[in-house]
């Protein structure tokens, strides 16, 4: 009979992933909790589904290697997420180099893009895209993984007031940016 782990701490099965006998059943538990979560602040900073999938899987596979029986885990959730931010980080870094040669290499010749079927949420990437890294990340921590401001602090490293003032500043931006589109729909459904 298959024990049930769904009212361990976060911190009893992370500390039980470095058990054999217990480590498939934790990391089940560990993955039904924080898969979404991971996944969407992966999709968010990553922009789109195939970076994601892969920075997901990365993230969970770096888990598994950091179980320790010597590692106390008292924040699992922005131990996870700090996984998840170092990993889409290192992939940025590679895909703006390979962007940079990409671009040597066609001489400047410009991409036809396709076009999202879902126009708002283009924008919003788009505009979540011109953002300082820190700032984005800090506003895809707050509204698509639902994190405090405390616990974006911890996973990020920095004080609580910065995150604040990335989070105030990069929706100040945000909405700077999105405005012009928005004045435009407004005149194009009053006609």
């Amino acid at each position: 009979m298959a024990q049930d782990y769904s009212g361990l701490s976060d911190s009893e099965l992370y500390s039980l992933l470095s058990q054999p006998d217990h480590r498939e059943a934790a990391f089940g538990e560990l993955y039904r909790r924080y898969s979404h979560r991971v996944f969407v602040y992966c999709r968010k900073i990553l922009g789109n589904s195939h970076d994601a999938d892969d920075a997901f899987q990365e993230t969970f596979i770096k888990l598994l290697g950091s179980a320790s029986p010597k590692r106390q885990m008292t924040n699992f959730p922005a131990f996870l997420l700090t996984i998840a931010r170092n990993t889409c980080r290192d992939m940025l870094a590679v895909r703006h180099r390979e962007h940079v040669e990409l671009i040597e290499e066609l001489h400047g010749v410009a991409c036809d893009f396709s076009v999202e079927q879902n126009e708002i949420n283009q924008l919003i990437t788009m505009a979540l895209d011109l953002l300082p890294f820190e700032w984005r990340e800090a506003i895809v921590l707050q509204l698509y993984a639902n994190m405090s401001y405390s616990e974006i602090a911890e996973a990020m490293g920095v004080p609580v007031t910065t995150v604040r003032n990335w989070i105030c500043r990069g929706k100040q931006r945000l909405r700077e940016i999105l405005q012009p589109y928005f004045d435009e729909r407004d005149v194009r459904s009053a006609q």
